[in-house]
């Protein structure tokens, strides 16, 4: 180190320091700056200056504010890549181990209470409308349209497409345009939405409508206002 920079490091001497005051508040230091800064006409007021509210010290900078670090969403392709919207087909004759039908049973009791939760009964053949005349009518079809029909048991009993028709399982995915249905068979078969007519099976309760009417995300269906129509076209 030079002698040049530890006379820099050097604490300064006594004879310019002990002219130096300090004051633990600040305000008692400001108020003492002002008085020997300003003209003893102006120091009367300082006091009364001080007590003032700043209308802009009453609003925070958003800028020092430290923003959150979020995580970036996957996209659809590398979803696809990782394999996150694959559903596994059961093999039998390979012996691999995949989705079966026995072990998606407990999964429709499951989805079976939680229809119970959202249409608010215990009970579907006691408190379920039967007809349009009934006041709770609306709401039944908004909330059935809403709900989430992963763990359903439906049957294909319309369809433009007559390959489709007979078709029945559990719904293992429900996405924008189709379901996705494991069947008794341990087969995973695609069935549209657009072109079929669906029962659903509330226990002994059969449920009845279009495909078309819940062609929509599962995340946007909460979300959406379903219009009543009297005509239904496939």
């Amino acid at each position: 180190m030079t002698e040049t920079n530890r006379s820099i490091c050097l604490t300064l001497p006594k004879s310019i320091t002990k002219q130096v005051s300090t004051c633990a508040n600040s305000e008692h230091y400001v108020t003492n700056f002002l008085q020997n800064a300003l003209p003893s006409n102006d120091t009367d007021s300082i006091a009364d200056e001080l007590r003032k509210s700043l209308i802009f010290a009453k609003h925070k900078s958003k800028w020092n504010k430290k923003r959150r670090c979020r995580g970036k969403l996957l996209t659809s392709r590398k979803r696809m890549q990782l394999g996150l919207r694959k559903i596994a087909v059961a093999a039998a004759a390979a012996g691999n181990s995949g989705m079966k039908y026995v072990d998606l049973l407990p999964l429709n009791q499951l989805w079976l209470n939680y229809m119970r939760q959202v249409l608010g009964t215990k009970d579907f053949n006691q408190n379920v409308p039967r007809d349009s005349t009934d006041p709770h009518w609306e709401n039944f079809n908004q909330q059935l349209m809403k709900a989430d029909f992963h763990g359903a048991k439906i049957l294909v009993v319309g369809s433009k497409c007559p390959s489709l028709i007979g078709l029945s399982g559990i719904v293992v995915q429900d996405t924008k345009s189709t379901f996705k249905i494991c069947r008794k068979d341990n087969t995973i078969k695609t069935i549209p939405k657009d072109v079929v007519i669906l029962n659903i099976y509330l226990d002994e309760l059969k449920l009845q409508f279009f495909g078309k009417d819940i062609s929509i995300r599962p995340t946007e269906r909460t979300v959406k206002k379903f219009k009543c129509r009297r005509i239904c076209e496939l």
